[in-house]
């Protein structure tokens, strides 16, 4: 369903996916369990109506921050992050230019009970 490395826009990306008891049949409820995963830290989620292209959630400790886009997975497989999940306008854009300036940004996308979280390797360790 996931593959282990993505290409996205010249950035290397990995993957790291896990099964959960949870069953994703919406994006919002990757939500609750993202909230419950990072317990420590105080999460925001941004309603988007107005901030075309700004990611679903954002998380704060201490002086640390985290943005994640969250996503479904409609196909059976995730080839291409631009191809094969549904963007809203604004998104593939900011994900770009937060991969290029290095910011602590991850993709999370989930399909049935998989839960995958998608960004450069230092901040996926960092994070993680």
């Amino acid at each position: 369903m996931f593959n282990s490395t993505y290409n996205f826009f010249g950035h290397e990306l990995v993957c790291l996916y896990l099964g959960t008891n949870s069953c994703f049949r919406l994006e919002k409820h990757s939500y609750t369990y993202i909230k419950k995963m990072f317990n420590t830290w105080k999460f925001h989620r941004i309603e988007t109506d107005n901030q075309d292209g700004f990611p679903d959630i954002l998380m704060f400790k201490q002086d640390r921050y985290l943005l994640i886009e969250a996503k479904r997975l409609k196909k059976k497989k995730l080839n291409k992050l631009e191809d094969d999940l549904t963007w809203q306008f604004g998104q593939l854009g900011f994900a770009k230019r937060a991969f290029t300036k290095n910011l602590s940004y991850i993709i999370v996308v989930v399909k049935d009970n998989q839960i995958a979280f998608i960004g450069d390797k230092p901040c996926l360790e960092a994070y993680l």
